[in-house]
């Protein structure tokens, strides 16, 4: 009985010699180098980075979501008021943070800026959110590469550096 047992063990660790010879190493295995991912639209790159912002669950997930969406010198149009981008960040902050928040696209308009196609434009928001209370909003940004950032392959340097928001319900 023990000399099946070693002799099953022999073939099987014979087995995955021989497999593993025939298989390509991890060090010598080819990166990929097909095309890159086209980015996403404008108005879907938005829609993406403002659902994190209303969804964001701690002060510190807000802030990181504010950080992907926002360029740090962002002119800010809120209700007809000018703010800074701290005080538009404080009244996402004040709301608090609900596992239930949720947001409602109604619509979208993107305009392309021709000479950076994907990358810059503008778009417009109809939406509705929920985190404390419910809110109606029109938001019309303008998004373009932010030179700020390093750039990175396959990172996403777009950030909002314009908005005007109109909402009602706050």
């Amino acid at each position: 009985m023990v000399a099946l047992r070693f002799a099953s063990f022999f073939l099987l660790s014979t087995a995955f010699t021989v497999l593993a010879a025939h298989l390509p190493s991890r060090d010598t295995a080819p990166a990929y180098k097909g095309p890159t991912p086209a980015p996403i639209s404008l108005s879907s790159w938005a829609e993406t980075q403002l659902t994190a912002v209303i969804k964001a669950s701690s002060a510190p997930a807000l802030n990181a979501a504010f950080d992907a969406f926002l360029s740090q010198g962002v002119n800010i149009t809120f209700n007809n008021k000018p703010m800074s981008r701290a005080t538009y960040v404080s009244l996402r902050l004040n709301k608090g943070f609900s596992p239930s928040a949720s947001i409602n696209y109604t619509g979208a308009i993107e305009v392309l800026d021709v000479a950076n196609s994907t990358q810059a434009g503008m778009v417009a928001l109809f939406f509705s959110d929920r985190v404390s209370s419910a809110v109606e909003s029109a938001m019309n940004i303008v998004i373009a590469p932010d030179a700020s950032l390093a750039s990175h392959p396959g990172s996403d340097s777009r950030r909002v550096i314009s908005i005007n928001q109109i909402a009602v319900g706050v």
